[in-house]
């Protein structure tokens, strides 16, 4: 078997947790290309003519909605008017995905906690058709700036906050509907499909640090949730320490308000997560989370639902406004 060029501690994870089957696939296949149509600019059967007119052909990809793949390069999609006016948008399927799992829809309140770069957040806006509330939180300054231009781009409309998420959001106790947490992680997922500086920037410490942020992200996230409503947690990477053993902590610091559900699509090139690392058993019911495998980049997506309990059973629900986050327009 085949391994990329990687830090001896990561390839004995990798062969863990990834069956060789698809490290050998990941090697001997490249993934297509693949891309949203985006409908807050044109009509998607509209700008599916344009493509497959300019020798960009697309197929479908029947469990994503205006989602498809292409072998045609980068370049040539880039090459068309669509790309330079966001009437198409580049996006790995497990990312576009996550939108999907999550169901936004129009009217909601909607939180985006790690926002940036931003492409997640345009999709959300788009199946919102740019009505409710959206809020995009990041904590750097830099990527915030480059989430409101592709929102520009795009056409999608989201109140853009720089703040570090896990502080802003104890002041947003139960206000939104939906919540994302598309989590900073050690990118396992994009290593495998050839990232070059991923690779060079993992370290086991790395992926502890990164672990004990993603618990408190998803803590504070879990408190914005209106009862009944929907969080998605996401990562692009295989280790179990920010996956299954992220979920499994907040099912425990959550004391049976939360649960988690299957994941209302068939996401391709997926299978059930974890329910047992290095020996430790872990809660049946993440079996209802799913691990993207290669080809595609590496994902894991966890649904989660909020306990629908009284609010006054739950505490005194918040507004957006109450952490008095720094919006730019």
């Amino acid at each position: 078997m085949k391994l990329p060029s990687v830090h001896p501690a990561l390839r004995e994870r990798l062969l863990e947790v990834v069956p060789p089957e698809y490290l050998e696939q990941q090697h001997a296949n490249a993934a297509a290309l693949s891309l949203r149509l985006n409908p807050l600019r044109a009509p998607p059967h509209e700008t599916r003519a344009e493509l497959e007119g300019a020798g960009i052909p697309l197929r479908e990809e029947p469990a994503l909605p205006l989602a498809f793949t292409t072998d045609a390069p980068l370049r040539s999609v880039q090459a068309c008017a669509a790309w330079r006016e966001g009437r198409v948008h580049v996006q790995s399927l497990p990312s576009i995905a996550a939108a999907l799992c999550l169901d936004p829809r129009p009217g909601h309140s909607v939180l985006d906690l790690c926002a940036a770069p931003g492409s997640k957040t345009s999709h959300i806006a788009a199946l919102m058709q740019n009505s409710g509330t959206l809020v995009a939180v990041d904590s750097s300054r830099t990527r915030t700036f480059r989430l409101q231009e592709l929102l520009r781009l795009l056409g999608a409309r989201a109140h853009c906050i720089t703040a570090h998420g896990e502080r802003w959001a104890r002041g947003q106790r139960e206000a939104f509907d939906r919540v994302l947490v598309d989590a900073p992680c050690s990118a396992e997922g994009r290593i495998l499909a050839g990232d070059e500086a991923a690779a060079a920037g993992w370290s086991p410490g790395k992926v502890r640090r990164l672990a004990s942020l993603q618990k408190s992200l998803l803590h504070a996230a879990i408190e914005t949730l209106k009862p009944g409503g929907l969080l998605l947690y996401s990562t692009c990477t295989f280790s179990p320490e920010e996956n299954e053993l992220v979920v499994e902590r907040a099912l425990d610091h959550a004391g049976g308000t939360i649960t988690l559900e299957p994941l209302p699509i068939a996401v391709p090139n997926s299978r059930p997560a974890l329910t047992e690392v290095r020996g430790r058993r872990l809660p049946a019911s993440l079996e209802c989370a799913r691990r993207v495998l290669p080809p595609q980049e590496g994902f894991f997506l966890a649904l989660l639902r909020k306990s629908d309990r009284p609010q006054s059973q739950m505490g005194t629900a918040g507004s957006i406004h109450a952490a008095e986050p720094r919006i730019h327009p």
